[in-house]
Parts: C-alpha cells; structure tokens; sequence
C-alpha cells in the first residue's frame, strides 16, 4: 500500500476498482479480528490502516475509515464520561439515540466492527503491553506495540478521526498506562517512549473536539480547574469522614496541582479508595478494564499467598495479647496503586502549554541531537519500522499543530544536514593530541578553521515571565593566516544572521584512519573526539583593525585589513542557560573549551532564521490566515470555497488594459460564456464587466455568465518616445486568461504550470493588472530560487510599471542579468540619483521662465513651490487665454495685447498703455493672426507656455491635425509636469531621511510596492518587516510546488494581523506538482514525515480546483509527447507547429530526441568512489563527446547543457570536460554541467543527459523526475544510459522501443 517514492499515488489503480475496496477492507479487519494473525501480520495490517487514515481524502477510503471511529464506539465509554460529553453537546443525544437503536445489538460483522473495533485494538495492546513483561522484546514485539501508538497518533492528530475517537483512549489512560508498564523501562524502548511522547501531545491539544475550536490559555485553565473541582465533590460525597482526603477537599488549588502535592496526597490512599477516585474523576473502572481487572486478581492472589505465608510461620503457643500488625503490601498491589496514583496525578495536574516548551528550546543542534540515530535516522530508511517524528499529512488541528509539526521536523532536517557539514569537515581538519594531552590541528578545510578565543561579552536579564536570558552577546576570534586567497575571500563575505557552529575536539589518542563513511552515526563523535558543539549567529564581522566587513550596504564595506577577525556574535539563550544548569550541577564548564570553528554555505544556513520565524509565529496571537482561507488551510470544509466566484468579493467588472490584442482575442477567450458582446473595431485597452445569467447552477460549478466589452483611451502621458505606455504582445491562450482574471479577482487561485506553458507571462500579466487596477495596494513576489525570481522580476521590468516601484530582497540580485540594481540599496542610490536629474529638469524649466539663479531646484520642497506658482500658474493662464482667443484664434489680439505676466494680470483695469506700446502689439498681432488664417500655426502652440522646454522633443510638437488633438498633446505635457513632480515628491522622503538604513525601511514600507524575494528570505526578515509594520495585499508565488508547507505559509504573515484579521485579499500559487518536489535530503523525513509535501501539492489532494495551462510552446512537439502524457490534455502552441526553428532537423543529428545506451567502458559501468556518489566514466564520455559533435555542427555552447542525475557524475563530467573541451576556443563549456534536480524550472536548446545507473533504476524510479528531465529540452535531447535498466523503468513510456539506440 506504500508507495516507494511517492511520485505516484497507489490509490489511483485501487480507485479503479474502488467498488471492491469496502470488501477488502472488511476483510482485513475480520483477519485482524480472527485471533490467528502473527505479531508480524498484525503490524501489516496496522501499516494498511495507517495509510487508510492517511488518505482520507479519497472518497472511498474515508467512507471505510470514518465508520471505525463514530459515535458508536461511544458503546465502550465510561458511563459517568459518555454523560457529560453527551449533555455538553446539544446535537450528540439525537444523533446518540439513533446509534443506540442500529447498534444496540449489531447483527452484521461491519456493524460489530464499526461499534467494537477502536476499543478491542486498544484493549488488545493493552493487554500484550502487560503479556511482554519485562523480559527482553524481539523486533515483531515492538514493531507492534509502535506501529499501534503510530495508529493512535494518527487518529488524534485529524479532527475526524480526533472526534470520537479520543474520548476512548483518554478513558483507557494509554500514555500512563504504557509510561507505567515493565516494556517502557526496557532499553530498547526508547522510540517507544519517544512515540508516547507524541501521543501525549495530541491527547492534551489544546481544541474542543467537537467544534475544532482551538483553546486559549483561559480555557485550558478552566478546564484544569474543572477536574479540580469534580475531585473535591468526590471526596466529599464518598469519603466525608477520611481523614487523608479532607485536606484534598479543603485545600486551594495553587497547593493542589502540582505533581508533587498530588503525590504526596495520593500515595497514602489504599487501593479501594484509589480505585472510586479513578472511576468517578478519571472515568477508569477497575472492574471493566480487562487489563486492570487481570492485575487486580494478581494482587488479590499475592495477597492471599502473603496471608497464607504468616500463617504457616505462627506456632501454636499459649494465647497471647494480640498486637495489631501494619499491613504490609505486596509488589502487585504496590504496582497497582502506584498505577492508579500516576492516572490521577496524570489527570489533575497543571497542564503545561506546548508552546512554553518550545520557546524554552534550543534552536540549534548539539552534540547529543546531532549524533542520535533515534531522533536524527542515518541516511538510508527503508520504512519498515516506525519513527517518532510528526506528520505532515492532509488535515491540521489549529494553525499552532501546523507549525508545531513543521518546527520538529524542519529542525530535525537541518540537523541532519548540519551532521553531514560536520562529518565532512572535522576529518579534514586531522586533529592530533600534543604532549600536555592538547588538541592541535594539521590539517585544513575550506568551511572550518582554529578557533583563536571566544569571550562571552553580555548576558541580558529574562524578560518578565522567563527564565532563560534575553540575550547572550559573545565575540569569537580566529586567524586567516596561511589560508588561500579564495577561502581567505569566502570567510570575509560572512554577513549578519549568518550562523556559525563553534566546536570542541579532544584529539582521541589513536586518530582515526579508516573510512568515515564506514562509521555509523554513533561512533564518529568517539572516533574524531567531538565533544561539544554550539551554535552562534553573526551579528557583525571585524578586521584587525575594528572594520566592520559585513555590513549589508555594499558602499559601505571596508576592505580587510590584517589576517585576524573577531566576530560579533549571539548564542543560544535557552543553551547558555541549560548549560549554566549543567555546569552548576558539577559538568565541565563549556564555553571557554571550543577550539574549532565552522561555516556553512550561506544557501543552505538559513534554518535559524527559519526556526525562529516559525516559533515565533506559534507564540504570536496575531498569526492568522484570511478568513477564506483558513479552513482550506487547515484541511477542511470546501475544497473550493477560496475560488474567487464563491467569494462575495468577486469583481463585476476588470480593467483588463492590454491583455487582450483585438477584439477577436476577447471573443476566443470566454467559450462556457453565454455571450460575449465586443463591438465591432474595438481597440485596446480593454474594460470586461461580467454579468450572471443565472444564480442556481450545479454545485461546485460557476455560474453561466454573459461577458461585455467596452474600450477607453489612454491619456497622453507627455511628448517624448518614452512617455508611451508598453504594451502586452502575447496572445493568451482561454485557460491563461482566465488563470489572469482568477488572479486579479480577491481569493486563492491555483495554476497548474506544466513546462512551457507561460506560466511566468501569466504571473507577470497578473502583477501589471493589479498594480494598475489597485494603486494603493502591495504586491509580494515570492519564489523558491533565485533563477526563478529572476525570471519573473526581468520580466516585470519590462511592463509599463515605473522602476521606482520595484525591489528586489535577497543576495540573489547579484544573478539578475539587468542594467538596473532593483536590490534596497540599488534603489535608494537610484532614488537619489533620480532626484538629481529631476531637479536638473526643474532647473532647466525654471530657466525656461527666465528665473534661473533663484534656487527652485535646491531641494525638492523648492521645486514642489516653484511647481505652485509658476507652473500651475502658468497652466492656468494658459487655459483662461484659449477660452478667450477661441479655438480658431478669432479672439487672438484680445491675449496677445497685454504681457502675460502675473503683475499685468493684476491690473487689468488700469488705463492703457502708451501709444508706443500699442501700435507694436497690433503689429504682432496682425502677424500672428495672418499666421493663424494660413494654417502656419495653432492657437495653442501660439500660447503654449512650455514649449522651450520641450525643444528637444519629436518636432513639430503640435502637428495641427486639429484642436482637440493639439489641446490632448499639450494636456499630455502638463502630466508630464504632474508626473514628473509627483516623482520629485517621492524623492523628498530620501532627501530628509539622512540614514542610509532609514531610507532602506522607507523603501519598504512606503514606497515599493512591488517587493520581491525568495521563500527563505522571506522567514530571514520577517521579523524586521513585521517591526517595521510592513503591510501587503497580495501574494504571489512561483514554483509553489517546489517550497516546503511551512516556507510557503511564512510569506502569508510578513505582517501582523488588523484587529485579529488578515489584510491579505489575494493569494496566487503557480507550479507543477509532476515534477520535483521539494529538496529533503534524509529520507526519513521525506517518507515517513512527509516533510516533502509542499502546501500546494496538499491542496491539489484536497481536490482543491485548479487552472491548468493547456498549451505549450517551448518544445519541439516531439518532445513534448515524451512528458504531456503525465498532464490533462497538454496540446502546442501555434509557434512550436509552425516556427522554421522547430520545423528543421537537428543539424548533424538523425533524431530530436534519442536513448544512447552504453555499455560497459572498459569493462567498468557504475562506480562509487565512496558510499553513495556514482559516477559512470563511459557515459561522461560519450555525454562529452556529442558535446564536442554538436559544437564542430556549429551549435553555439550556450545553446548546450549537460545533466546527470547524481552529484559523482556530474563532478565527472565537469572533469572530462576541463580535460578535453575548457582550453580549447573550438569547444568551450557548456551552459551548465548540473544535475536533473537543480536544473528544475531552466531550460536550453539541446540537453544531454547522463543516467549513470547500470545496476538498478535508482532516482529515475521517481516519475517526477523523468518529466522534468524530458522538458528540459526544446529542440534536442539526447540520453546515455543503460538500456535493459532504463527500460524497466518509465522510460518504456518515455523514449519508444523505436528510438532506443545503440
């Protein structure tokens, strides 16, 4: 039922057949139930349900699983617990009176296994529990007993599973019951425990189980007073005269409810009276527990055999005066009661909030988690057995599970990473015991170095209500002395937040000189001597001479000096603390001891900032998803209830500008309208309303409507070429126009992007609609690499959006192939610069009005006044004087006789001028006016106040086709002026904000507004855009597919909430869940976490609709045929049918796509020069060689990659070809030499691959990765491989049989 790889779901071929599913399971169930199955069977069965419960979201599996866990398993509850549950519901009595009526007496096996399953599995493994004693466990007895707990987990952690079922095992008292028993005291138990642990956790989530309300502290609280106050009415109403529990009766509850209070109050009670306490305020009745009741005849037994012991030791003798004995109690009933007393003290004690433990936890691995095989599997997990790790899976309980899960496992996965870091480098390192038994090293490494010192300078005092410092500030020391000038380079660019791990090694006497890969994850720590490991982030580096180097603004990075660096540095609160504990308790003080240093590579050292993020995010009230999303989000309700028409905010009407390129594109884009009315010769911009034809429809379908055309014009923007608006030259295909409009509307929208598809121009059309439609709104950009966001931003760039607008967060700006800086420091030097030229034009205007000297362009306030009184001004005398010269200039003398000057203005009733004056106006006058009746000029080029200013645009400026268009031109001119001082404007906040960083944080959260990053730089800032009070609307992410849950949840909270709600209105997430997933790199976490699972994957299983592009145009259609198979209804685009490009062969090249197979290269095929990293010699050649063919063809190199899909051979083919092709002009170097896996979402004329593998399938068993090794290509691929492998694999559906050739 588990599928090996993940890339494809069993349940599509069982869905085939579902009909037949119902009896299968039946059936199972009845073998579960027969008594004949093995402890191994068992545990089969119990991995069959697990995978049921998994996959609740295939219709046929739920129906199946639901009816196991309903109100009839209420059946076996406790009387008193079933009451109280029943009279707290309103709704539960009826639908409980009907469930008594069906299963009262079940007459069919599904309907006693409905009513009795869930109680006999858990009575069952009670049972064997208390059978497997204390004796030593085979691997099928505990490969039960946790594949049982896993079960129960799994129960727990989905509400409606969670509903019914709990209420079962909080009265069994699993989790004590198992804490208590001789199995969990066995060594070998500890991933029992570790699971019971979990089981905890979910048994006492903080949610009502009935509404799936999350509960707040408050209510937690009242609750445990709740079950305080029920244990004081006992003890009053059933033992009013015991003196043992009257102080329980009187007592406040501060000095009740703690462990040790309740111990000291419970363990003088004999059993009878243990036993009425745990029926009436823990629901557990001894005498209907079978487990119990076994136990209890136990003690009854011993009891009797003690008595019949003192009776056989007492000799007959003269009758004395009888002294009367202290009982004395037998282990059985010591156990017993010790039982009871831990369900009590189990039940009543404080409940501690998960999330208090959390914030007391470090957020870096130390030595003992690093190296703990059962918190940290190695690298090769078969899932065979269980692990205590969370799961990722459909359903969440609140948003706080959601992160909890994610927390553990993210932090277990860079854990796992970190070991591999540390494993890798520590040997390099070669370290050596001295004489005074020291530890020196001499070796070296690229990413670890001697640690010169460390100082702890600072520790802040808790904050009220902690207790583990606020802050720990430390300076650490090293030298660079000796290293090479590239290491020396990469230790120099360490930046803020960078995380560093500091190291102690105690040199084992015997170096180790064996193979690290032969250790396993416990003897490396003893081999190599590591004794400690801590974790610390940079928060400033300096020189020899105090140069801080890593500051963010590259302006104002100093060069180094000297070869000593100090590094300012934070630790871990929490592990400072813990390890003050420690060493007050006697332990080695640690600090001063390190005596190693380690980096890691800045792509791979962002899991602080990301743990950090998320826990905050737990410990955050405000962390709230929109309303329209939060069930969706959670795993509930309609899967398309975010769908945009669903929503009450859906747009009537859309300002769809250029998107469409006539009016025969609109009537092609909407073919499920009822109508589309286009006038005839309608010219873009476009302007569509929507109107529904009717309001019923089917459910889950949209409502039939009838689309309206209508067009505006553009406002003339100003003279120059550039003033003209950009315009879109894609002709969208129907299914990318309405992924377009699903964007631009207020909800989710899903887009379903396989290779070619234009999903990127869909995304950037989306932005240029909103950014146009929503001028007050933000937008977010988010994607998972850099190449990805660079893709899209390059493409933004050219939209008709003014540059000022844009930023770009992150290192990854440095890869953007721009003239522009679009990074924060870019633009504000940009914005800057900016300024000066704006005020340059301001001062050549002003000259212009003859008012040079007067410093109208000193400051940006300056020109905003000079813009009020004399451009403003001027534009108004200049419209007051065409309404009195008339549009044909009858009026003209009546302008042109008086100066046009504000003093002139003001007197216009004052007596005339001389005569002088006079006679030179009218002969002016009498000029213009011949002027005006021959056609040599305009009224309004006659009176227009700008045109020296505009001199050196296009001339004539007014062509004088006719008035309106000449008034429409010079109208343009003056939004040039607004536009241009609106600008000035802007630049005025960096022109007062004096501080580079200032200016930075202005940018932000004022003045961008289209602000894009990667998912990991979006957890490293979220805590400064959050403090900053940055705010957003919308948000849109690339490669969704390919992020991890909770690096896609992070960029939905960059700001805090309003009032307790979202300001987020639109959420758009573009991928492709049939190609990779994300990156996770220990198995264990991939399989049986499902860490791999990324949110739009799981929203795709939730049958959440989608829009799916449906034409591609990238590949030749040949190609395309290898992988559109894997897509619904996957078609081409005109230009792949009919481009000369994809017409003509390959030159030099028989096929456009071909399957190479190689044998064996001198008798050798795959190796693995350590563990692991395969490489294939024959095929790295060959691969180069038809490098080498296409290159002497004439196929520019840059038009050529190479791909493998392992790390070993790629390495090699970097190798061959430096050897045969680097030095040499004639060939060159390909695009790129990299694997499958990190080329995901690139692409490049000709690919060649390289599959290594000669043994078995290896990583092509994954389907996913197959489709995106196919779609890399657009006119030739070509693959080496081994023939007999590949073809067991998906290439049999792939490459025909016709086209594998030698």
């Amino acid at each position: 039922m588990e599928v090996r790889d993940g890339s494809v779901s069993a349940w599509d071929s069982i869905a085939l057949r579902k009909e037949k599913f119902s009896g299968y399971f039946e059936c199972m169930l009845e073998l579960w139930t027969s008594g004949k199955l093995t402890l191994r069977e068992k545990s089969h069965v119990l991995q069959f349900l697990i995978n049921c419960f998994q996959s609740l979201e295939q219709e046929f599996v739920r129906d199946c699983c639901l009816r196991l866990t309903g109100l009839q398993s209420w059946f076996h509850l406790n009387d008193l617990h079933r009451e109280k549950l029943l009279s707290i519901n309103k709704k539960l009595p009826a639908f409980w009176k009907k469930v008594q009526k069906k299963y009262a007496d079940p007459k069919t096996s599904q309907a006693k296994h409905e009513r009795n399953f869930m109680a006999e599995l858990l009575d069952e493994f009670l049972a064997s529990l208390e059978a497997f004693g204390d004796r030593q466990l085979s691997v099928e007895e505990l490969s039960y007993l946790e594949r049982c707990i896993e079960l129960m987990v799994d129960l727990l952690d989905q509400l409606p599973t969670r509903r019914f079922f709990r209420p079962l095992l909080v009265d069994k008292h699993i989790v004590v019951r198992c804490k208590r028993s001789k199995v969990a005291q066995l060594p070998e138990a500890r991933l029992l425990n570790q699971l019971l642990g979990i089981l905890r956790y979910y048994e006492n989530f903080e949610i009502d189980d009935t509404t799936g309300k999350p509960l707040t502290r408050r209510e937690v609280t009242d609750l445990h007073y709740d079950r305080l106050q029920l244990l004081q009415r006992v003890c009053f109403q059933e033992f009013p005269e015991n003196p043992s529990l009257k102080q329980i009766m009187l007592i406040n509850v501060a000095n009740l409810d703690t462990r040790e209070a309740l111990l000291e109050n419970f363990t003088v009670l004999p059993l009878e009276v243990l036993k009425v306490l745990c029926a009436k305020v823990c629901y557990l009745d001894v005498s209907k527990d079978s487990t119990l009741v076994a136990m209890e005849q136990k003690v009854l037994e011993a009891i009797a055999a003690q008595e019949r012991l003192e009776a056989e030791k007492e000799e007959p003798k003269e009758p004395k005066k009888k002294k009367r004995k202290k009982k004395v109690k037998t282990e059985e009933e010591k156990r017993l009661c010790e039982l009871l007393v831990e369900i009590l003290v189990n039940r009543l004690e404080r409940p501690v909030m998960q999330q208090d433990d959390v914030m007391k936890m470090p957020l870096y691995p130390t030595e003992d988690l690093i190296w703990d095989p059962n918190l940290v599997p190695e690298e090769h997990y078969s899932g065979d057995y269980s692990l205590a790790l969370p799961k990722l899976n459909l359903q969440f309980l609140t948003i706080h599970d959601y992160l909890l899960r994610n927390f553990n496992l993210f932090r277990l996965e860079s854990t796992h990473e970190i070991r591999d870091d540390l494993q890798d480098q520590i040997p390099r390192m070669r370290a050596s015991a001295d004489q005074d038994q020291g530890t020196y090293f001499s070796g070296s490494a690229r990413m670890a170095i001697p640690l010169a010192g460390l100082e702890v300078m600072n520790v802040k005092r808790p904050k009220v209500g902690d207790e583990v410092p606020s802050e720990v500030r430390a300076e650490v020391r090293w030298s660079l002395t000796g290293t090479l000038p590239h290491i020396r380079e990469e230790w120099d660019t360490l930046r803020e937040h960078d995380v560093i791990f500091l190291i102690r090694i105690q040199a084992p006497e015997q170096p180790f000189d064996g193979k690290v890969s032969e250790l396993t994850v416990t003897e490396f720590p003893e081999k190599f001597g590591v004794v400690y490991v801590r974790g610390a982030e940079i928060t400033e580096l300096l020189d020899d001479e105090g140069n801080v180097l890593s500051d963010p603004n590259p302006a104002e990075r100093k060069t180094p000096v000297g070869d000593g660096r100090v590094a300012r540095v934070l630790l871990d609160p929490a592990q400072y603390h813990q390890d003050l504990e420690a060493m007050a308790n006697g332990k080695q003080e640690i600090y001063s001891t390190l005596n190693l240093i380690m980096r890691r590579k800045p792509k791979e050292n962002n899991f602080k900032a990301i743990l950090h993020t998320i826990r905050s995010l737990m410990n955050n009230e405000d962390t709230v998803v929109p309303d329209w999303l939060h069930d969706l989000f959670l795993g509930y309700g309609d899967p398309g209830a975010a769908q945009y028409w669903k929503l009450p905010t859906a747009l009537n009407e859309i300002d769809f500008r250029d998107t469409f390129l006539d009016d025969d594109h609109i009537l092609e884009s909407f073919p499920d309208a009822d109508d589309v009315d286009v006038p005839e010769n309608l010219q873009r911009p476009f302007r569509l309303s929507f109107e529904k034809v009717t309001e019923k429809t089917e459910p889950g379908k949209r409502p039939i409507e009838r689309v309206k055309a209508s067009a505006y014009s553009l406002p003339n923007m100003g003279p120059y070429p550039e003033c003209k608006p950009r315009e879109n030259s894609i002709r969208f295909t129907p299914v990318q126009v309405e992924a377009i409009r699903s964007g631009v509307n207020p909800g989710l929208t899903m887009v379903v992007g396989p290779p070619g598809t234009g999903k990127t121009d869909t995304a950037v059309q989306v932005v240029n609609l909103l950014f146009h439609n929503f001028p007050d709104q933000k937008i977010v950009l988010v994607a998972h690499s850099n190449q990805a966001l660079n893709d899209l931003f390059e493409k933004i760039v050219a939209l008709d959006i003014p540059e000022r607008y844009l930023l770009r967060l992150g290192r990854g700006i440095e890869e953007l192939d721009a003239k522009q800086d679009f990074s924060k420091w870019g633009r504000v030097n940009h914005m800057l610069k900016r300024r000066l030229e704006l005020l340059a034009k301001v001062e050549h205007l002003a000259n212009t009005f003859d008012l040079s000297g007067q410093d109208v362009a000193y400051t940006c306030e300056n020109a905003q006044h000079f813009f009020l009184h004399h451009v403003q001004y001027r534009w108004e005398d200049f419209h007051r004087k065409l309404s009195i010269a008339g549009k044909n200039g009858v009026n003209i003398h009546k302008v042109l006789s008086k100066p046009a000057t504000k003093k002139r203005r003001l007197e216009e009733d004052a007596e005339a001028e001389g005569s002088s004056r006079k006679e030179e106006n009218t002969e002016e006058v009498k000029k213009v006016a011949e002027q005006l009746l021959k056609g040599e000029t305009t009224v309004i080029s006659l009176l227009f106040p700008f045109s020296k200013f505009f001199a050196d645009a296009p001339q004539p400026l007014f062509p004088g086709d006719s008035y309106e268009s000449d008034l429409e031109i010079a109208e343009g001119c003056f939004r040039y002026f607004e536009n241009m001082f609106s600008e000035i404007e802007e630049c005025r906040a960096f022109e007062l904000l004096r501080n580079s960083h200032d200016r930075g944080d202005y940018l932000i959260t004022t003045h961008a507004r289209i602000i894009a990053m990667t998912c990991t730089h979006a957890a490293l800032t979220r805590s400064t855009l959050v403090n900053l009070a940055f705010k957003y609307d919308n948000l849109l992410m690339e490669e969704s597919a390919q992020i991890l849950e909770v690096e896609t949840f992070i960029p939905m909270l960059l700001q805090n909430a309003e009032n307790g709600v979202s300001r987020l209105k639109r959420v758009m997430l573009i991928g492709d869940h049939h190609q990779l997933p994300p990156v996770v790199k220990n198995p264990a976490f991939q399989k049986y976490g499902h860490l791999d699972q990324s949110l739009y994957a799981r929203f795709v299983r939730l049958k959440t609709p989608t829009v799916d592009l449906n034409l591609q145009g990238r590949a030749r259609p040949s190609i395309a045929e290898l992988y559109s198979w894997r897509y619904r209804d996957l078609g081409n685009l005109p230009n792949v049918l009919t481009d000369e490009r994809y017409r003509y062969a390959n030159a030099g090249l028989t096929y456009p796509y071909q399957f190479v197979n190689v044998e064996d290269f001198e008798g050798r095929g795959e190796s693995q020069p350590t563990p692991y990293f395969y490489q294939n010699l024959g095929e790295a050649e060959y691969c180069v060689a038809l490098f080498m063919y296409m290159r002497l063809m004439g196929i520019p190199a840059e038009r050529i990659s190479i791909l493998s899909t392992y790390n070993g051979q790629k390495a090699l083919l970097r190798d061959v070809v430096r050897t045969r092709c680097s030095w040499n002009p004639l060939f060159g170097e390909p695009a790129k030499i990299t694997t499958v896996d990190k080329y995901q979402g690139q692409q490049n004329d000709f690919i060649i691959v390289s599959l290594v593998r000669t043994q078995h399938v290896g990583h092509l068993r994954d389907v996913r990765r197959l489709v995106v090794t196919m779609s890399r290509a657009r006119f030739g691929l070509y693959v080496f491989g081994r023939k007999l492998v590949s073809i067991n694999s998906e290439f049999c559906r792939m490459l025909q049989p016709s086209n594998l050739t030698k």
